[in-house]
């Protein structure tokens, strides 16, 4: 049961630096930490240096007394979490530490007093220890436990030099409280550090799911208006096919191969066009191609009107003066407009009123209900309850900042969008801010 351990910690020293330093920070984010692998190290590496040290000023390590001993109880802590990948309680670590401590001061380090030919006590460094321990439990463990592991130190310096063991005990006693701001110091930056990459994951979050949303209406959009289109072309070569068999039918061939050839064509366009987008999707950006704009509610119109959709339109300004994501977002909203009349109600006259002024757009599409039952409801279909048509226009409308109203007036159903413009560089753009994604 040791030996895999074993195995991994001889693999760990051959692997080189790399493969410990992932072990270290994987180490630490296990525990829920957030410090950076440097710390760790230094922590350990100040501790291994200064019983080093102390043992140096003793005389201990060559040749080699029993008080050597007090480094294995100052290094095996960090050893042990790297080679079996858990933390040692804070309070073990400390007991462990603190007793190397005691039995280092317990073998003061002198020199020869020349004028007195007697001994006097030297500066050491085993008191050093107690200060960086103190500074990892802090920022590991917290403040409260950090201030009892400073305390108890402290008590451990005090003793000493009341004892005679040791000689300069302010100055270690700053170290100790030097140790306990530099934890505290250290645990603030990982909370900090902690805030952010959380902020940033929900950032991230919000950002794909808007980006989500964003690719759902513009599938939506193009599949619902390209359906509409091939819908109607298909009722109109099926109302020519009708009386197939009666002498007086007039039958125009042509005029069904024509309306049979344009709805292969926008299903071959729209199946293109969704082929691209998920291509972009799974492979990263293709080849540009231009997105439709305010300008281009003209041709969409003019498209449906041919598809067999009887459709009236006026325009007022310019809308080549609209920027490009104000006007996508416009030409969405009067496609879906329009499919939704080509789904629920193809036999009545849809009427489009386009305005662009210097301070407002406003795009109103409406048409006769249907006289059928549930017909005021349904012109809007699905959408007012589960769909995602008029769900995806209200979305569109509240990113562009406009004002959506979308339902039955009187006999009509009507969709009245208004936008405030304001003039930027030489375009005209939506009062509110748009998101990145529309730009």
């Amino acid at each position: 049961m040791h030996a895999p351990r074993t195995d991994g910690w001889v693999r760990l020293l051959r692997a080189g630096p790399a493969p410990l330093r992932s072990r270290i920070e994987d180490n630490i984010a296990r525990h829920g930490l957030a410090y950076p692998w440097w710390v760790p190290v230094v922590a350990f590496l100040g501790q291994a240096t200064c019983v080093v040290v102390a043992l140096a000023l003793r005389h201990a390590i060559a040749p080699p007394e029993p008080i050597v001993l007090a480094a294995v109880l100052v290094t095996w802590p960090t050893i042990f979490q790297l080679i079996v990948g858990q933390l040692v309680p804070w309070w073990l670590e400390f007991a462990s530490i603190a007793g190397a401590t005691v039995w280092l001061l317990a073998d003061p380090v002198t020199a020869l007093d020349r004028a007195t030919s007697g001994s006097v006590l030297t500066p050491d460094t085993a008191p050093a220890i107690l200060a960086l321990l103190t500074a990892e439990v802090v920022a590991r463990e917290g403040v409260r436990l950090g201030a009892t592991v400073g305390a108890l130190s402290a008590v451990i310096v005090a003793v000493a030099a009341a004892t005679g063991s040791l000689s300069g005990s302010p100055v270690h006693l700053v170290d100790l409280l030097l140790g306990f701001v530099i934890g505290g110091m250290l645990r603030a930056q990982m909370r900090a550090l902690t805030a952010e990459r959380a902020a940033r994951a929900t950032e991230r979050e919000r950002a794909t799911l808007a980006e989500r949303q964003r690719i759902a209406r513009e599938i939506h959009d193009l599949v619902a208006h390209s359906l509409s289109v091939t819908l109607l072309q298909i009722t109109g070569a099926r109302h020519a096919l009708r009386d197939v068999d009666g002498a007086a039918s007039g039958l125009d061939v042509a005029e069904v191969d024509a309306a049979l050839a344009d709805a292969e064509q926008v299903g071959r366009r729209a199946m293109a066009d969704i082929r691209q987008t998920v291509s972009t999707l799974a492979e990263g950006p293709a080849e540009a191609h231009p997105l439709p704009g305010a300008a281009d509610i003209g041709s969409l119109v003019e498209q449906m009107g041919l598809a067999g959709l009887d459709v009236e339109y006026a325009e007022e300004g310019d809308p080549a003066m609209l920027a490009h994501g104000t006007g996508l977002g416009l030409y969405r909203i009067a496609q879906e407009s329009l499919a939704n009349i080509a789904k629920h109600a193809p036999g009545s006259t849809a009427r489009v009123h386009f305005s662009v002024r210097p301070r407002l757009a406003r795009l109103t599409v409406r048409n006769a209900l249907p006289d059928v039952p549930g017909a005021r409801g349904a012109v809007g279909g699905e959408d007012l309850s589960s769909g995602s048509g008029l769900a995806g226009m209200q979305a569109r409308a509240a990113q562009l900042g406009g004002t959506l109203v979308a339902g039955p007036q009187e006999d009509h159903w009507l969709v009245d969008l208004r936008l405030r413009l304001e003039q930027r560089d030489g375009e005209l753009w939506c009062g509110h801010k748009l998101p990145r994604i529309l730009r």
